[in-house]
């Protein structure tokens, strides 16, 4: 209770000092830490769900609802950090699976001083630095710095041979945070040169699952797929994780036509999503059939033959008429 109140009254502070976004719940939990009242708030694990996917580079489009584990710890421990204490008292009454992470990220930021704070202290404010600048910070700064500056990276005109260098140092490092908002980033200013082609090409076999879907979908959405590329769909097709399936599928979903030996994991994946009647992948694979093939919907009752309830789910997404879940 007493936490949901300290919450509601920071969450007030913003709306009275005009903050942006006051009522998405990460900024709240921020400013709840940030305002030195955390404590409690940190007790508090609300985001758990395993299945959950969120892009981290999306962050200023869609922040996470609360903070997690990892963004409470950073978060206690950058406010520590910004006010110089290196011991605060105020640690000790935190639970175990915060405060050790809390030390760690101190320890860090005392090695490193690696905060944005000290680029740019107001952060609606980056007048003060030009696009030279942050093309130098996104490459040679230290992480946290470095993802602030890819994110600010905007070219004027045709990228030049040094911010193509300064890309492909970026998919290159190795720090996961750095690569995957350098993936977004190349994917945003639409930098399609063969340099970065090979470099988000050896990305998709990654071996960390984000990694492979979002260089997936990156080359797709630039047409820089090749044909080693395509193969390598077959395992994100087979992938437990819902973005790897999404970022096979989207990709298959570009071409005329696919090979053959892909059709089996192809028609597993549409088998997954019609099981459990996940509509918006069933709605991917039909808009792909009718691409791939003449008679999409003779295919589909080639390879569901033994599952006629599925069937009618199939061949009303091909004909895009919704599903009616309910029976009156």
């Amino acid at each position: 209770m007493a936490a949901a109140i300290i919450s509601g009254v920071v969450s007030d502070l913003l709306y009275q000092s005009d903050f942006e976004w006051p009522h998405y719940p990460e900024w709240v939990d921020l400013a709840v830490i940030g305002t030195g009242l955390g404590v409690l708030r940190s007790g508090f694990a609300f985001v758990k769900k395993a299945g959950l996917h969120w892009d981290s580079t999306q962050w200023a489009a869609a922040p996470r609802p609360f903070l997690n584990i990892p963004a409470l710890a950073y978060a206690n421990a950058l406010a520590a950090w910004a006010r110089q204490d290196t011991s605060p008292s105020w640690a000790r009454d935190l639970n175990t699976e915060i405060r050790r992470p809390v030390k760690t990220s101190m320890k860090y930021l005392a090695k490193t001083g690696d905060s944005f704070f000290q680029v740019a202290p107001d952060p609606k404010s980056n007048s003060g630095l030009s696009q030279a600048d942050w093309w130098e910070r996104a490459a040679q700064a230290e992480p946290s710095s470095r993802v602030i500056a890819i994110g600010q990276l905007n070219l004027d005109g045709e990228v030049t041979p040094e911010q193509q260098s300064v890309m492909v140092q970026v998919l290159q490092s190795n720090n996961r945070s750095v690569v995957l908002h350098g993936i977004a980033a190349i994917e945003r200013m639409n930098i399609d040169g063969e340099v970065i082609a090979v470099e988000l090409r050896s990305l998709v076999n990654d071996r960390d699952d984000e990694v492979r879907a979002k260089s997936l979908c990156t080359l797709t959405t630039l047409g820089m797929l090749d044909d080693a590329t395509v193969q390598l769909t077959d395992e994100m097709l087979e992938s437990h994780f819902r973005h790897n399936v999404f970022a096979g599928v989207y990709a298959l979903s570009t071409l005329d036509s696919i090979p053959g030996f892909l059709m089996p994991s192809v028609q597993s994946a549409f088998m997954r999503a019609l099981k459990s009647c996940d509509y918006e992948f069933v709605g991917l694979f039909a808009a792909a059939y009718k691409r791939w093939f003449d008679d999409p919907k003779a295919k589909v009752e080639e390879f569901l033959h033994d599952s006629p309830e599925l069937l009618p789910i199939a061949i009303d997404a091909i004909d895009g008429t919704p599903q009616e879940l309910v029976s009156l």
